[in-house]
Order: structure tokens, then sequence, then C-alpha cells
């Protein structure tokens, strides 16, 4: 069965509302499939759920008691207008990869538009830890002077001020800014797994000693799950707040525990020579050369203020590695039909 976020465990610790609308944007995404599974067939709980096409939605969520596709997008105001429904909580996860800033904020400007016509409660808008970009702090907390340098970075924040500008006085804002999302069949640490497996040897001990115990700054997919639905459901007063959700109090969240973790996972034979961390300086400027948006390989993002309401996170980080490590092995040997080394 594997790691999985019980929503009745969430009802009963954090007393979710089970009379409300739930209208998600963005939902096909990977942290969406996850929210929507959670949410699935929960009584009382009315999901609705923007697709680009009815069949699609159906194809990728299946069929809940409680889910809603709404036949529609991000472009289309009249489709907006349709998915949300007065009093309802929006969460937003959307974000056109490949379209650029411009059309990034047209889209946020229709949603927005939409949440005042339909006089909707509350938005919760999913945003990046990313947009901090480049800090000298090892502490990242949301006072944190945002400096990205990517265009990623960059446009997510012009979102979330975009978005807080209209929302003041119109509907509840909150922002959650995650870090570095992992999980089953999630993007950040296949190319890892797939080097330590596949990759060549040489090459992978020279990146070890590279890295060394630089921050991974990973945070599994269910405690970001866990957070959109503890904002969903906080009774106080959240308006205008901004919140990190990230798994950095983990000291295991380094990239020398990790790559240990999933080499003992995947029966990787250790490197004949042990591993060498360089200083950290050197990986500072490569990282800088190579453009990246964090360059401190010290930076951990801190959750605190999302703790300090009373969120509990739902998965220990080092338990989703070793799930991720045993479901990368499986993959592995399904699709290969052999051992992994």
């Amino acid at each position: 069965m594997g790691i999985r976020y019980h929503l009745w465990v969430f009802a009963q610790s954090y007393k979710i509302s089970v009379a409300q609308t739930i209208a998600i944007t963005g939902a096909s995404g990977y942290i969406g499939r996850h929210l929507v599974n959670q949410l699935r067939d929960i009584s009382g709980i009315q999901v609705r759920i923007l697709c680009r096409s009815r069949q699609r939605g159906v194809d990728t969520f299946g069929l809940g008691s409680n889910l809603e596709i709404v036949e529609g997008n991000l472009y289309s105001p009249e489709s907006l207008l349709n998915l949300l429904k007065p009093g309802c909580t929006v969460i937003n996860l959307a974000y056109l990869w490949n379209n650029g800033e411009t059309e990034n904020l047209a889209v946020i400007s229709n949603l927005t538009s939409a949440c005042i016509d339909r006089n909707v409660k509350r938005l919760i808008h999913c945003s990046t830890a990313a947009v901090v970009g480049r800090s000298p702090d090892n502490l990242i907390t949301e006072n944190t002077p945002c400096q990205p340098i990517t265009e990623y970075g960059i446009t997510k924040l012009k979102i979330e001020r975009a978005i807080r500008a209209v929302a003041h006085g119109n509907f509840e804002i909150s922002i959650l800014r995650p870090a570095s999302v992992f999980g089953l069949d999630g993007e950040p640490l296949k190319k890892l797994a797939a080097d330590l497996v596949a990759g060549n040897r040489l090459l992978n001990y020279l990146k070890s000693c590279l890295f060394g115990y630089r921050r991974m700054n990973l945070v599994h997919v269910a405690n970001v799950v866990a957070a959109i639905l503890f904002l969903t459901s906080y009774q106080e007063n959240v308006d205008g707040e901004v919140f990190i959700v990230s798994d950095d109090d983990s000291i295991a969240n380094n990239f020398a525990e990790v790559e240990r973790t999933l080499m003992r996972f995947l029966d990787c034979p250790d490197y004949a020579l042990p591993s060498i961390p360089l200083p950290q300086w050197v990986l500072s400027l490569l990282l800088r050369f190579l453009g990246r948006n964090n360059i401190n390989p010290n930076c951990n993002y801190s959750q605190s203020k999302l703790q300090n309401l009373g969120f509990k996170r739902s998965v220990i980080f080092e338990d989703g590695l070793m799930e991720y490590a045993n479901w990368y092995r499986a993959k592995y040997l399904v699709e290969h039909g052999s051992e992994v080394m």
C-alpha cells in the first residue's frame, strides 16, 4: 500500500469542514493528482476540477462520488465562472511551463477575476520556495527577501504579487511555497537514481565528492498535500499569509545521505574510494556559473511558521525516501527484467 495520507486522520486532527466546495485548477499536475486522490469520496466535500476535456479528466482521476469534472481552461473566463461556486475554496496549482510570464499572468488575472465575480471565500495558491532565489542566509523564512534570477522564479514571484494585489478586500488569500517536491514517480530524484543504477561510476564518484553534504531541500508530496488541506480547513485568519512547506529539518535531507540511501536500496556497490567532499565554495562557484537559482549549499527552508499554527507533516522524510527507493527499484526491474546492478 505504501505511504498514504489518510484524510479521515486529517479530518480528526484538523476538523476539516465537510460542507464545503473545493475547486482545483492545475489538478492534472503531480501535486494535483495526489491532492485529488486524498479528497476522493469524502462525504460532504464537493471537489470540482477544471480539465480541458471531461474524458481526459475521467481518464486522469477516474470517477468519484464527490468529483465533478468541469470542462474548460484558464484562458476562458466563462469556464472559470462555471468552475467556481459562491463561498467555495479555490486551490490553484496551475502553472504554464511553456508559455512564459505574460501568459501566466494573464490566466492568473482570469482566475482572480472569476474569484471576485463568484464571491469565493479563499484562494490557496501553490507557489514555490524558488521565489527566494539567491540568498546568503542558511535559514530561509517567509521574511527572507526574494531575489530570484531564473525566469521560473521571477514569474512565480510576480504571480504571487498579482494575486495578493487583487485579493485584498475581495477574498482571502494564502500562499504556499513548497521546496523541491519528491515522491513516487516525482522528478527530483529520477536522474540521481538512474545515474546510480546505470551511469558511469567514475562520474558518480566525482559528483559525490562535489556535492558532498549539500542540502537537497526535498519535501515529500504527501506533506505538501497535507499543508494544502490544512490551509483549506484552518479556521483562523491567515489572509495574506505566506507559508513555506519543507522537510529541511531532517538531517538526512542532504546529497550524501540521499545518495547513500538510494545506493543501499538499489543494491549499488560502494565506491572503490571513500568520497572526499570538496570545499563548498567550489560547488557554490559551479552553481553560480550554471545559472542556478540557489547557490548556497547550506540553505535550509524553515516551515516553523506553518507548524506553529498546528500543522503536522504526514510523512517522515526518511520513510518517504526509502519508499521512493523501493519504488524505483521495482520500476527498474519491471522495465529491464533484471537485477538492478
